[in-house]
């Protein structure tokens, strides 16, 4: 068993509740930040020392990316899904009649309007079922979309090395995929059927992508359905094992908080904006080096102020629905609900205002690669 699937949460509480402020300060003042440092960053007496966590996170963003923030757009090709996860707009218990999945030309049109708006990097998203969505499906859309974005990146669901391997090969090089709680108790009662109740085999799906040649991978825990806290400690345990095995990956993290969705699902373990914040900081101080993204799950003033010393990573003018770009969303099925609808002209003169560059384009496969 992998060690990040199988953290007792009264240990890491324990063990979080007895950091004292000294320690907290032991762990800002250090160059290199072992695990203990990280437990004591995520620690509740680290609350009182947010001030001088934003300032050594601005520092090690700016020595490692500059002053600027990558914006890229997220494309639904597909709200059909075989899974019933209690917390997703896209369960298959909600209303099937404002499903929809795009067709090849749908992706082309959605494609264009979004390279319109300036963008070269798009995240390609879909829901779970092989009725309608495909590895051949993906490959060909892929390939459509790589004729005119730089890069290209997947959340989608699990698939085998081969599956990940034919992906890749088809232009898309980046991968994000949540394992939504690191608990397996509680990840068995969220996800009660469909493919995604096997949680060994959606914890294992990053590595598989590796092994496949993904250049990027993305993890992350979905925010509000566990302590955030032992949540952090898994994430972090999963990226370091990552890190270790496959060192020619980049590892990315993302830090969604539930939000609104079609239902009632009431949210376990709500995490306020100074919890998530002390999140994100904590991975930017101990993982300097990684891309940190900030979800438009957030509204715009905390948006613009964590990309000021932690998140390198954001969406600007997004949709969350299938076809939502080159046609209005006309009431199609939502993933999520979003708080930061600012368009990409907005987010860039946001950034700007504040002494940021927005870049659309910073990646390219090498030649021979």
């Amino acid at each position: 068993m992998v060690p990040y699937s199988n953290i007792d949460d009264d240990m890491v509480s324990d063990r979080l509740d007895a950091v004292t402020a000294e320690e907290v300060l032991a762990s800002l003042g250090s160059d290199r930040h072992s695990s203990s440092d990280f437990m004591g960053l995520i620690s509740p007496a680290a609350m009182s020392h947010l001030p001088q966590m934003r300032k050594k996170a601005a520092v090690l963003k700016k020595m490692h990316f500059g002053k600027t923030v990558r914006i890229y757009a997220p494309l639904y090709v597909s709200s059909y899904c075989i899974n019933n996860c209690l917390y997703c707009g896209f369960r298959t218990a909600n209303r099937s009649d404002a499903r929809k999945r795009l067709s090849l030309d749908d992706i082309r049109l959605e494609g264009q309007a979004i390279k319109k708006l300036g963008l070269d990097s798009i995240l390609l998203v879909s829901g779970e079922d092989p009725r309608f969505v495909s590895v051949a499906f993906l490959e060909k859309a892929i390939k459509e979309l790589k004729k005119m974005f730089s890069y290209v990146s997947l959340e989608i669901f699990p698939l085998d090395v081969e599956g990940y391997r034919t992906l890749f090969n088809a232009g898309a090089h980046g991968l994000t995929i949540y394992q939504e709680t690191y608990n397996r108790k509680l990840y068995s009662r969220l996800h009660p059927s469909g493919p995604k109740r096997n949680y060994d085999y959606r914890i294992e799906a990053p590595a598989r992508a590796a092994e496949a040649g993904f250049y990027n991978i993305g993890v992350g825990a979905l925010l509000g359905l566990h302590d955030w806290r032992s949540e952090a400690v898994s994430l972090a345990s999963h990226a370091v094992w990552l890190r270790k095995r496959f060192w020619k990956s980049k590892i990315q993290f993302s830090f969604p908080r539930i939000t609104p969705v079609e239902g009632s699902f009431k949210v376990p373990s709500p995490v306020s904006e100074m919890e998530l914040e002390q999140m994100m900081l904590a991975f930017r101080i101990c993982f300097p080096e990684c891309d940190i993204t900030v979800s438009t799950r957030e509204n715009c003033e905390f948006r613009n102020g964590i990309v000021q010393n932690c998140a390198n990573l954001m969406s600007a003018g997004s949709s969350v629905v299938p076809g939502g770009y080159a046609s209005p969303e006309k009431g199609e099925l939502g993933q999520f609900g979003k708080r930061d609808v600012r368009s990409v002209k907005t987010v860039k003169n946001d950034l700007k205002k504040i002494g940021l560059e927005a870049v659309f384009k910073d990646w390219d496969k090498c030649l021979g690669a």
